[in-house]
């Protein structure tokens, strides 16, 4: 266990997990924040740093509190006038655009909305965020009347739909938007598509100290084309661009061209062993221990469910459907902070398991059923 006070601890865990600097004039609010965040747990502060430091979805729950997630459409519009002006250049060539760090889903449904209104017979956007709740959101894609303020009521009528509480992005559109969890202070760049021709990565390098987002600009560097370009937040300052990239200006605004000039190679990661199940797939056993889960849950025997539901998630640690249930009984056992955490993994292993056919471990759910699900359990108030 790390020694020092509790704030010095967390600020340590933040800034070698996620990247984020470290600052005198930021202390008082993350005091306020361990604060808050123990007071919930009902544990004192030190307690609750523990927590942080040994549990997935508490780390997480304080990230999401350290870090703005909110957004809004078209936020700075002439960088996106400029993303029009840069995609009417490609002609019909394909063109795809990274939101990196796409907050609750505003700024890739934009590019979206644009790229679409630009009529490119070939695009696609992939947003990506290191907190799962706001990838939730942003899978779940329906706002409130006060979060699509930004949106045209020309733009309203093409893209969006009625939905209860707002207004929800069509599916037409969401088809060409990719959605997964990627931590840009990692060693490793997201690999979803070969190359970018375009990045959208706004208001999130200020949130990282200076070698941080040096590295951060060298991995986005690697993951475009030559020639493409890159969006900052008026409120980043990356530092030297060089040799990855050289300012211009398009449409009248500043952003970053990437130089043709090789980057220096990338190390190597670990290969990852292929999973055995892509959380859609269970094993022979696996269907038993759910159907033992779900009659256990039906007969209110919480406590056999949860123990069901455990087992199956330890066969497969990829099971989406079995996480989903597993959080069920957990908040009908009263335990909403395991719930929550078990919802997060069912998020995760969703994500994990996009591209796969087999809709087996679903559990009759279609995939875009089960992640409004777990959004909906984990954007839920009541939630902690």
């Amino acid at each position: 266990m790390m020694e020092g006070s509790p704030i010095d601890r967390a600020t340590v865990l933040l800034r070698s997990r996620a990247g984020l600097k470290s600052e005198l004039a930021s202390r008082s609010r993350l005091e306020r924040l361990l604060q808050e965040g123990a007071g919930h747990a009902g544990i004192p502060v030190q307690s609750y740093v523990n927590l942080v430091d040994k549990e997935p979805a508490a780390f997480d729950e304080l990230l999401d509190r350290v870090t703005v997630q909110h957004s809004a459409f078209f936020r700075d519009p002439e960088q996106f006038v400029a993303l029009a002006e840069l995609a009417a250049r490609s002609s019909n060539a394909p063109f795809t655009v990274w939101s990196a760090g796409c907050g609750n889903g505003q700024e890739p449904y934009s590019l979206a909305m644009l790229l679409d209104e630009a009529r490119h017979d070939s695009w696609q956007v992939v947003a990506t965020d290191v907190s799962f709740r706001a990838l939730a959101r942003a899978e779940l894609a329906r706002y409130t009347e006060s979060e699509v303020r930004g949106v045209s009521p020309e733009r309203r009528a093409r893209h969006l739909v009625a939905a209860p509480g707002g207004q929800e992005v069509s599916p037409r559109l969401r088809r060409h938007v990719r959605i997964a969890h990627h931590n840009l202070a990692r060693t490793y760049t997201v690999g979803l598509v070969p190359k970018y021709d375009a990045v959208f990565c706004r208001n999130v390098i200020m949130y990282f100290g200076r070698e941080e987002s040096q590295a951060c600009i060298e991995r986005i560097a690697r993951r475009m084309l030559p020639g493409g370009h890159l969006f900052l937040g008026h409120s980043d300052s990356p530092g030297p661009m060089a040799p990855y990239f050289e300012p211009v200006r398009v449409a009248g605004i500043q952003c970053f061209r990437r130089l043709a000039k090789a980057a220096p190679p990338v190390p190597s990661r670990p290969r990852e062993q292929p999973h055995a199940a892509t959380g859609l797939r269970p094993a022979p056993e696996l269907p038993s221990l759910l159907a033992d889960g779900e009659r256990a849950a039906a007969g209110g025997d919480m406590r056999a469910a949860v123990r069901a539901f455990r087992q199956a998630v330890y066969l497969d640690p990829n099971l989406a459907i079995a996480y989903f249930q597993l959080g069920a009984a957990l908040e009908m056992a009263g335990d909403r902070r395991e719930a929550r955490r078990s919802f997060g993994a069912a998020g995760l292993a969703l994500i994990r398991g996009e591209g796969s056919e087999d809709m087996t471990g679903l559990g009759g759910y279609t995939r875009r059923d089960l992640a409004r699900a777990i959004a909906s359990k984990l954007t839920m108030t009541g939630v902690e």
